[in-house]
């Protein structure tokens, strides 16, 4: 988080201090979120994680939170109109998050040294958490809008590559078909299948506490 940044708010280019002093100082809570808005476009522009965790501290304190709106069910109706720079700056924010969290994942490492997730159908983990989860409005068979997804966010790499092939053959599997609290461990197949859905469970584990310490399902 570099406080000599320099973006444009309201016309005018003033620095990132500035805005964030101008934040903390507000006495309405209209006026605190218009500032914090501004920075949160600002951090998801620029990938910054440190000022977007700032910024969600320092609105929670408050107990103010700017885009939740991003986890409703369709057809929930939000608390307040939002211009359509104010919608944009939350996308991007929330987008970046999502961006972090699978790049995180990819760089997770198993018991063995090599990458926790590491086969095309490990997918299924993402995609079945982000469909409880409802993230980005994720629904059942939505995989063409998954794949868009995760293209849009444009990770830093992919340890397995993917594809509808691979995401159709999900309802294939009796188990990773269904919703993340219904798993259950496959006890009397053999070592390899079980070792399978271990590896899936923890990758499934660790999207979902990512996105649960983001608060952002």
């Amino acid at each position: 988080m570099n406080l000599n940044d320099i973006f444009i708010v309201r016309n005018h280019p003033v620095s990132l201090k500035l805005v964030l002093g101008l934040m903390e100082d507000a006495d309405s809570s209209e006026e605190t979120k218009s500032w914090a808005l501004s920075a949160l476009f600002h951090a998801g522009y620029t990938h910054d994680d440190s000022l977007r965790d700032y910024l969600y501290d320092a609105l929670d304190r408050k107990g103010l939170h700017p885009y939740n709106e991003y986890s409703l069910d369709e057809g929930e109706q939000q608390v307040e109109e939002k211009s359509p720079e104010e919608q944009e700056a939350l996308r991007a924010v929330y987008m970046s998050q999502l961006k972090t969290i699978l790049d995180n994942l990819m760089q997770l490492k198993a018991e063995d040294g090599k990458p926790l997730f590491c086969q095309k159908n490990h997918w299924w983990a993402v995609y079945r958490i982000f469909v409880d989860r409802k993230i980005a409005n994720m629904r059942e068979t939505q995989y063409q809008n998954f794949i868009h997804l995760i293209n849009t966010l444009k990770l830093k790499q992919l340890n397995a590559e993917l594809d509808l092939s691979t995401m159709s053959n999900i309802t294939q599997d009796n188990i990773f078909r269904l919703p993340f609290t219904k798993w259950k461990k496959p006890w009397g197949e053999s070592t390899r299948r079980q070792n399978a859905f271990d590896r899936m469970y923890k990758i499934a584990e660790e999207i979902l506490t990512s996105l649960m310490r983001a608060k952002i399902c």
